[in-house]
């Protein structure tokens, strides 16, 4: 019986820890979503973006990662809306940035 207990005691600390290492790499694809586009790098347009070369996750997942753009006034300010998800044993995860951005 305490093998039993043991066991599924591992299997929920195993869950919980892919889950925190998960989310890390949403935070940290998010964030470099951002500062890539506060920096230039990519352009402020709304859409799907690739992370391929720039983002390695420390977990085994597939990070997706779309950016939403609004423009503001005055103009050069846009509100941007970074969402990156992955599936984490079969639950979907999502980690949302917002923030502002200056382009003159």
């Amino acid at each position: 019986m305490a093998i039993i207990v043991a066991a599924g005691f591992l299997d929920v600390q195993m869950s919980a820890a892919r889950r925190l290492e998960a989310r890390s790499d949403l935070v940290r694809a998010a964030e470099t979503v951002l500062e890539s586009l506060r920096g230039g790098t990519l352009p402020l347009v709304t859409g799907e973006v690739d992370l391929t070369d720039e983002f390695l996750p420390l977990s085994t997942i597939r990070v997706r990662t779309r950016v939403g753009v609004t423009s503001k006034i005055p103009k050069g300010l846009y509100t941007v809306r970074v969402e990156t998800s992955a599936m984490v044993r079969s639950e979907e995860m999502v980690v949302t940035l917002t923030t502002q951005v200056w382009r003159p």
